[in-house]
């Protein structure tokens, strides 16, 4: 069975070969466009997650506030688990950092000097709705003199994180429908095609296995060309981009804390799930196909 199957199947192929060259045209765009979707989902929460981490809360400290309590404050923040990253400034530090930005303003710089900036921690955390909470800390500490936390900007960002994060997933399940839908009517244009061989199949006693195998087989064949296809267009795009170093240390994952991976390797992991959503949306776009249109 498998073997005359198989024999169908090729049969089916060379007999059609401009509706096969038509259908994996139009399965392999719409696997790409999901492949596109996905990356823009993935991108654009890796960016929101990245600008997430930049967001700090910085502590000024008294000026008789030795740098050796700013340093015991430090390695206390270091322990604390909701803690990201800590950089200590020093006035000379600070006064070195002021001098860049203003270098255009001579006069303003010779007015200033480094004994009368502040020396301040800039935390940040690993959970963003830790800052607040942070910040209130800090001001309660000894020798604090002011804690600056955007908590309205913060607030902003992460509101449109979220929608951006909604957004995207309703893409993604909209787009997998689409090419689902694509899949199923892309192989009812097939079987439309061989209603009468099939029917004649059916007459003459050709059982159930015999008339739908060559079928999932084909979807499968459509299914996996067309997500081959599409990935090496991703994958392709994907190391163009790595090498123009648009995305410098690679994409920051949303669900994993401090980790990045190239866009390069992000583009290999896109395309196996293209590869392998090619398989399952062929072989159940092609059992859906038989059973509603042949009525098996």
């Amino acid at each position: 069975m498998t073997n005359n199957a198989i024999k169908n199947f090729w049969a089916n192929l060379k007999r059609e070969k401009l509706l096969a060259v038509t259908n994996i045209i139009v399965i392999t765009v719409s696997f790409l466009l999901l492949g596109v979707f996905l990356s823009i989902v993935f991108v654009s929460q890796s960016t929101l997650k990245y600008l997430e981490n930049q967001a700090q809360v910085t502590a000024f400290f008294k000026d008789d506030f030795t740098e050796e309590n700013i340093l015991n404050v430090k390695e206390g923040l270091e322990q604390d688990e909701r803690v990201l990253q800590i950089d200590y400034i020093s006035k000379e530090a600070a006064f070195k950092l002021f001098t860049e930005l203003n270098k255009d303003e001579p006069v303003l710089i010779e007015s200033i000097s480094a004994d009368i900036l502040p020396a301040s921690l800039e935390i940040k955390t690993k959970d963003v709705d830790d800052l607040a909470t942070l910040a209130s800390e800090l001001a309660a500490v000894d020798g604090v003199e002011d804690v600056k936390f955007f908590e309205d900007v913060v607030e902003k960002f992460k509101s449109v994180s979220t929608v951006a994060y909604i957004i995207g997933i309703a893409l993604v399940v909209m787009f997998l429908i689409i090419s689902y839908s694509v899949v199923l009517a892309t192989l009812r244009t097939t079987i439309t095609s061989k209603g009468t061989e099939l029917e004649i199949q059916r007459l003459v006693g050709a059982s159930d296995a015999y008339i739908k195998t060559p079928i999932i087989l084909q979807a499968l064949f459509y299914g996996v060309i067309s997500g081959v296809l599409a990935s090496v267009v991703l994958v392709s795009l994907g190391i163009v981009l790595s090498g123009s170093g648009l995305f410098g240390n690679g994409l920051l994952v949303p669900f994993l804390p401090n980790t990045a991976i190239p866009f390069s390797l992000f583009s290999a992991v896109i395309s196996v799930l293209i590869i392998v959503s090619g398989i399952v949306l062929g072989y159940l776009g092609s059992a859906t196909a038989v059973r509603k249109y042949l009525k098996y």
